[in-house]
């Protein structure tokens, strides 16, 4: 066997074995990237890192624009699913978005059922100009439900008041 053929071989029995073993889930492990320690405590257990990490790869695949990747976390039906991820795409042809987590609270119901709360930033800049189009803070909860893998079965956004402001005004530092 050639040494590229080994190489693929290996990394193809990898990702099936990651697949189909308990406690192997593939997910990145976000909490030693800078960008992402302050998500996680001492308390986290497990269940609560492993939630967290997924939802933080849900988030990271919004920012980069992978819609099928952001939207796999939501449990919706085919034809909803093919709406918003055309929708997605379109927002993005003209407009750079993030959702930039500040906090990501966890609570189980019991292993295959728990609540997130995440406190987030949302930025809309237009591609040709540059312009901050939006910029605000908010929390969403995420009810979640573990069937083989964590999705979200309701999004519930903040209230008008958890928006607090709209920082566009105020956001020449961080441009």
């Amino acid at each position: 066997m050639k040494p590229i053929t080994r190489l693929l071989a290996f990394t193809l029995c990898t990702i099936l074995l990651c697949t189909f073993m308990p406690g192997c889930s593939g997910t990145t492990d976000y909490s030693a990237q800078e960008e992402y320690k302050h998500l996680f405590t001492e308390t986290d257990d497990p269940a609560a890192r492993e939630l967290k990490n997924v939802i933080i790869g849900h988030l990271t695949a919004y920012n980069v624009g992978d819609a099928e990747g952001y939207y796999a976390l939501f449990n919706m039906e085919k034809e909803d699913l093919n709406f918003n991820i055309a929708q997605f795409q379109s927002m993005r042809q003209n407009a750079v978005l993030t959702y930039t987590p500040e906090a990501i609270q966890t609570a189980f119901i019991n292993e295959d059922n728990a609540q997130a709360l995440i406190t987030m930033t949302c930025r809309g800049t237009d591609k040709a100009t540059g312009e901050t189009l939006y910029y605000y803070r908010t929390d969403m909860t995420y009810t979640m439900v573990r069937d083989g893998k964590w999705s979200v079965t309701l999004q519930t956004p903040g209230s008008e008041e958890d928006l607090m402001y709209t920082l566009a005004e105020t956001d020449t530092a961080a441009q």
